[in-house]
């Protein structure tokens, strides 16, 4: 992070440029980001540029201070741009595309602040509590070790008598302060996958696709973080759950349309699922034509999307109309792309975050749930016209998928029943 003091009318300029190389289900994806800050001279947000880049996806924001706490953002994608007011009051404005970095720590005994992401339109708030003098043997010399608590995610972090960052753990993760030039003439293995580094490790289920109701005790899970749905129940005691998750196919088919008020949060427009555009509307039209069997339309999109879409890993705030351009993604970018289908006709659903089974191990995963006459799951990404019972749902719509960081590394699933 440069830091620089602005001499023409006060103020500061911060500007801090990352790269990563994340190695994904066998790909390694590399990730661009800068950040330029502009601050007025009592260090109040003047105007911040982010640009984020990953092979051909890329997103560009800008934030500028108007009156008071009144801020305007844009933020351009491949396929949108965005306008729009925001009100921020006490938050520091930051974004979590960018790593949580504290290259300075006040040393006070405890201090709470929020941080406000413009780009996801999300509030956090973090708590440090110094927890007294350490001797850093790594870096021989005396320093504190801080505690550090996002959410209710919990890490530490070790820093100098000045509070100048020295290591810190977090999400699973270990940063190490080190000279750059030696960094970079080291050989890095990025052997370690990280989807696997985080998959919660079970039991061995036989033959997924032919379970149809599942039984899970979960560890380390608050309330907030699992939900109950049609197909899924819970029931906790203190910080565990026990989950029943059900298979459940059709038997009531009801052709199109469906009352629009009845179903207006399923078939509205947001940030992540968008297709009132003539290319979406097109596309939809020609592969619906008169059809009004919503699960015979949803077969149609499933092929379409399986012919035309590439399935592989992304880094991405994903949307619909990026991923129709693109032709490329994961589960987030596919099945906001398979809402944005569906809905465009007039068919009620929604993008579920949450874990799914592989082979002895949960993983973080996303797929969709849709009205046809009744409720059911289906999985574009996986192929899965109505999915297994292995799918556990945890937050709701695409809005919440950085929720998801909460759970890393805090989950322990016993399987207790299958059928």
């Amino acid at each position: 992070m440069k830091i620089q003091e602005v001499k023409e009318g006060g103020g500061y300029f911060l500007e801090n440029k990352t790269r990563l190389n994340l190695p994904i289900l066998g790909y390694t994806q590399t990730i661009s980001s800068s950040l330029r800050i502009i601050l007025f001279s009592n260090y109040s947000l003047h105007k911040a540029f982010l640009n984020l880049h990953s092979q051909d996806y890329f997103l560009k924001g800008v934030i500028e201070r108007k009156k008071n706490n009144v801020y305007s953002l844009t933020i351009t994608t491949p396929f949108q741009k965005i306008n729009k007011e925001l009100i921020v009051k006490n938050e520091l404005i930051n974004s979590l595309f960018l790593p949580f970095s504290l290259n300075f720590v006040p040393l006070q005994k405890k201090v709470t602040f929020y941080i406000f992401d413009p780009f996801l339109e999300k509030k956090m708030k973090i708590i440090l509590e110094n927890k007294g003098k350490r001797m850093l043997k790594d870096f021989k010399e005396e320093g504190y070790l801080v505690k550090i608590d996002v959410e209710g995610v919990e890490g530490k972090i070790y820093v100098d008598r000045r509070g100048r960052l020295l290591y810190e753990e977090f999400l699973g993760f270990k940063f190490v302060k080190e000279n750059p030039k030696d960094l970079f003439q080291r050989d890095i293995s990025l052997d370690t996958d990280l989807i696997e580094q985080f998959a919660i490790k079970t039991q061995y289920l036989p033959e997924r696709m032919l379970i149809s109701y599942l039984k899970l005790k979960i560890k380390g899970v608050k309330r907030e973080w699992i939900r109950e749905d049609f197909n899924q129940k819970v029931f906790f005691a203190q910080k565990e759950a026990v989950v029943e998750i059900k298979k459940h196919i059709p038997y009531k088919i009801k052709n199109l349309p469906f009352s629009r008020e009845k179903f207006k949060k399923y078939l509205e427009e947001n940030r992540f699922i968008q297709f009132n555009v003539p290319l979406f509307k097109s596309l939809a039209k020609s592969l619906v034509k008169d059809e009004k069997n919503p699960l015979v339309i949803l077969e149609k999109f499933f092929s379409w999307i399986d012919k035309n879409i590439k399935k592989i890993p992304t880094f991405s705030v994903p949307n619909s109309l990026d991923t129709l351009k693109m032709k490329r993604g994961d589960c987030a970018e596919i099945s906001a792309l398979l809402v944005g289908l569906l809905r465009s006709v007039g068919i009620p659903s929604y993008v579920n975050i949450g874990l799914v089974y592989k082979e002895g191990r949960f993983f973080y995963h996303a797929w969709v749930s849709l009205y046809v006459g009744e409720w059911i799951d289906t999985d574009p990404a996986l192929g899965q016209l109505v999915a297994d019972a292995t799918h556990l749902k945890l937050f709701r719509g695409l809005e919440s998928q950085f929720e998801i960081f909460k759970l890393l590394n805090n989950l322990k699933i016993d399987i207790l029943e299958y059928r």
